[in-house]
């Protein structure tokens, strides 16, 4: 169906998004079962140093779960899915310093949320804990979700934005094959500061052309 909004351009396909697999990661709707888990790497200053807001309590993480829980529909604007990154291996349990860490325990998570549903635009975002550095899992799981944006949901563009400092989200985009697209100077508010945003995208004909 045309969005008039756009000229004519195609609609987003609303979808209720539940769990999606990979060769070594599942990615389901996060549950506040997982509080522990989203606690463990959201108290963390490294994990938040990028992040809208400081390391998180348990309490804060608690009370912010079950909205995030709830949200599994992308349609409009605002909608917006996020998913937790469980490895199917059990490699969640590597890493916990207190042990009590189980095989269905998030080690991170991807977001989607839409941009702009006019403009058939989607934004891409994601949290890991640093324990699970360099296994690749991030790439995996963002590859997967941009694949579910453009070959289900139907998105025309997908973007992702992040602090201009943050190298490791940028290497990322890269991997997956985003450009960098605009710098926006001092355009977000952020813990008492102004800081800039590093904006990254892909069109659906790239993602056509480069997907596996």
């Amino acid at each position: 169906m045309a969005d008039e909004s756009t000229g004519g351009g195609p609609a987003l396909r609303p979808r209720e998004v539940g769990t999606l697999a990979t060769g070594r990661l599942l990615l389901r709707p996060v549950s506040v079962a997982d509080a522990d888990a989203v606690y463990g790497y959201l108290s963390r200053a490294d994990v938040c140093r990028y992040l809208p807001h400081e390391p998180l309590t348990h309490e804060e993480v608690v009370r912010r779960l079950p909205a995030h829980a709830g949200g599994t529909r992308i349609a409009g604007d605002g909608d917006g899915v996020r998913l937790a990154v469980v490895p199917r291996d059990g490699t969640a349990e590597d890493g916990a310093a207190d042990g009590t860490a189980t095989r269905t325990d998030p080690v991170g998570e991807v977001h989607l949320q839409v941009h702009s549903a006019g403009a058939a635009t989607l934004e891409i975002g994601w949290i890991f804990a640093p324990h699970i550095g360099g296994r690749g899992y991030a790439t995996e799981a963002a590859r997967e979700l941009l694949e579910y944006a453009f070959t289900e949901v139907g998105a025309h563009r997908v973007v992702a934005r992040m602090h201009p400092d943050n190298t490791a989200s940028a290497r990322l985009c890269e991997r997956l094959g985003m450009r960098h697209e605009a710098l926006h100077r001092a355009d977000i508010w952020v813990t008492g500061a102004w800081e800039d945003t590093s904006v990254y995208a892909m069109l659906d004909h790239e993602w056509s052309a480069t997907a596996p």
